[in-house]
């Protein structure tokens, strides 16, 4: 596992993960030596994704329990992730969740998933809104009658 695979921003600045670290991502690991991956993501995005993958180097994580079993971070999984967790904002836990689910990190999207269940965990709907920022009214009645009818495992996560 030499060598690096470049990664490339929204903004068009070119970063470098090792191939070891990038081993993490089932995207990544499968890239040529001499081929840049664009990713439609802000360079500080990236540079999270390549902090925690060049943190782990490679070594997958720890699994994070399910259901969980704390609200707290460092309760559920190993120290540095749980700062690294828990440094973000709403909107940068947001994009970088978007991104492990699409360099495939499971490890990664397993644990921005952990931190949106933790902030959501016995919350009720408007305060979960808030969290996110979502306007209440953004949703209809009828709108939210549907996700949940569709979703009606979401209720059994959050009890």
């Amino acid at each position: 596992m030499e060598g690096n695979v470049s990664i490339q921003s929204k903004e068009g600045t070119i970063y470098k993960v090792s191939r070891k670290a990038a081993f993490l991502s089932e995207m990544m690991k499968e890239i040529p030596e001499d081929c840049v991956i664009p990713l439609n993501e802000d360079s500080k995005t990236i540079e999270k994704i390549i902090e925690y993958l060049e943190h782990f180097n490679g070594n997958t994580p720890q699994e994070i329990q399910k259901p969980l079993l704390s609200t707290e971070m460092k309760k559920i999984t190993d120290e540095w992730s749980a700062e690294f967790i828990d440094k973000l904002t709403i909107e940068e836990l947001v994009n970088l969740t978007a991104a492990a689910h699409y360099i495939q990190s499971e490890c990664l999207l397993n644990l921005c998933c952990a931190k949106m269940v933790a902030l959501c965990k016995g919350k009720s709907e408007n305060d979960i809104f808030k969290v996110f920022g979502v306007d209440p009214e953004y949703f209809s009645t009828e709108k939210k009658d549907q996700i949940k009818a569709t979703n009606g495992w979401v209720d059994d996560i959050f009890q």
